[in-house]
């Protein structure tokens, strides 16, 4: 849970959101900056509502795998546009690229990174734990944010936003193999089915390991 939060909060939408005027405003998108960010925030809003739809039929695993890479390559397109840019060269042929990567990144992000970690929360811990993990992830949550937050203007200063873009993309593809390795599918499944996978264990042994405890009880 750790790590989904930490990817949430360096898989760079939060701060996107934040400084998104001030990034298009920084290139040349060909269209009004005030347009374009209503656009990408409709589009993020749009695409929160088409998670909590999806995410009983396609599952939780598939959506933050898909998420997470989606992420990674839209975020590494806009760090290459964004250091192109920052060193003068002609980009007026792409220029609409900002525009269309972070709406399509929008969608990948809000589909699963976005919204999908609360979820997690939920079926990962037994209900006598959640009160406290909740408590520990929240506080994390807003330690990384903080950190997040003051750090993109000292990097930007000082190595350009191209710089934080590529750093949010590293993060997404560490997220992509964290996912695809270690977080099991949960949808459908009983907290005892889950927690049989997060042990490495199968179903039936830890039933028959019960059953022997009851019978010598």
């Amino acid at each position: 849970m750790l790590g989904l939060i930490m990817a949430q909060q360096l898989g760079g939408n939060f701060i996107t959101m934040q400084y998104l005027g001030v990034l298009f405003s920084k290139t040349t998108i060909g269209i009004e900056p005030k347009v374009a960010t209503i656009l990408v925030l409709t589009v993020g809003l749009i695409s929160s509502i088409l998670s909590t739809i999806t995410v009983e039929s396609v599952g939780r695993r598939t959506l933050l795998i898909l998420s997470t890479l989606g992420s990674c390559v839209t975020l590494m397109i806009l760090a290459i546009y964004l250091r192109f840019d920052q060193y003068k060269h002609d980009v007026s042929n792409v220029s609409s690229v900002p525009v269309i990567d972070l709406i399509i990144y929008q969608v990948m992000f809000q589909i699963g990174l976005g919204t999908l970690p609360n979820v997690f929360l939920c079926e990962l811990f037994p209900t006598e734990l959640k009160g406290i993990v909740g408590a520990i992830i929240v506080i994390f949550d807003g330690i990384i944010g903080f950190m997040v937050s003051k750090l993109y203007q000292v990097i930007t200063d000082n190595a350009g936003s191209s710089a934080v873009y590529f750093i949010s993309s590293i993060s997404c593809c560490l997220a992509f193999m964290m996912v695809f390795v270690w977080v099991p599918e949960t949808k459908g499944k009983t907290y005892r089915e889950i927690e049989a996978l997060l042990v490495g264990k199968n179903l039936n042994s830890l039933n028959e390991g019960v059953r022997t405890d009851e019978t010598n009880t």
